[in-house]
């Protein structure tokens, strides 16, 4: 009876290591091309049914690439290539500004060819509030110019074509004149740009730091700044919002 047990126990043993010997990767002819997941890599058996696999290993990440540019409006994307495998992963990248390439394309003559100016002004002082609005619509050979000063229109007109062009040079070097690179430093919080620096308002003749620029699409689409300084020994303060729109696309239709 128990050389009947040593007997059967043997047989087991073979079969299983028959068993063990056949789904060995010894045996295995394994896939050149990668298997994978997000998180590794392997060779799979090229046998019926066999789920043998070799050389399984997490992926080694490249350096990545920007494959989509950030922009003030939206998150870029930086895509990651395993080296091994090429399996791929991506991360949002955040917008931290305007390269000084960038910025001074935004400031090309041909981008104010055609736009329209408004500034919106508080002057206060010596217990008197002033509102004022001004507005240059531009095309490349005409203008037109409209006034306001406590809601009523005070004048409006459409300069001779000299005087027009010449009007929007005087306006395009007046924003040039205050929207140096150099000078300002993006911020997230706010999607836009602050003073770092005295910036002269030349209207005025003052100097002021609280200046904020807005982009909007690549193009400069807000100037808004604050200061106060003293005339004829009156203490006077002002704000100003100064909005650009309408690139290419202005009709002078003075209504």
């Amino acid at each position: 009876m128990k050389k009947f047990l040593s007997i059967l126990l043997a047989a087991c043993l073979l079969v299983s290591v028959s068993v063990m010997l056949a789904s060995c990767g010894h045996k295995c002819e394994f896939a050149e091309e990668w298997s994978k997941d997000e998180n590794s890599h392997w060779h799979e058996c090229t046998g019926e049914d066999c789920t043998e696999i070799a050389d399984k290993a997490d992926h080694t990440w490249d350096e990545g690439k920007i494959t989509t540019k950030p922009t003030q409006e939206a998150d870029g994307v930086k895509t990651f290539t395993c080296t091994a495998c090429e399996q791929t992963k991506t991360e949002a990248v955040a917008f931290t500004g305007m390269t000084e390439e960038e910025w001074n394309a935004a400031f090309d003559a041909a981008v104010f060819e055609n736009f329209v100016y408004t500034e919106k002004a508080t002057v206060k002082g010596n217990g008197m509030t002033i509102d004022t609005e001004s507005t240059y619509k531009f095309t490349k050979d005409n203008a037109w110019i409209k006034m306001v000063m406590y809601g009523q229109t005070v004048e409006q007109f459409a300069p001779s074509k000299a005087d027009a062009i010449e009007l929007r040079d005087e306006t395009v070097a007046s924003i040039k004149d205050i929207t140096a690179f150099a000078k300002y430093k993006y911020d997230a919080a706010t999607k836009t740009y602050k003073a770092t620096a005295e910036i002269e308002i030349e209207a005025l003749g003052e100097d002021t730091t609280d200046v904020t620029l807005t982009f909007a699409n690549g193009k400069l689409a807000k100037i808004e700044y604050n200061l106060s300084y003293t005339e004829n020994g009156t203490e006077l303060t002002v704000t100003s919002v100064v909005t650009l729109a309408d690139y290419g696309t202005v009709v002078l239709d003075p209504k």
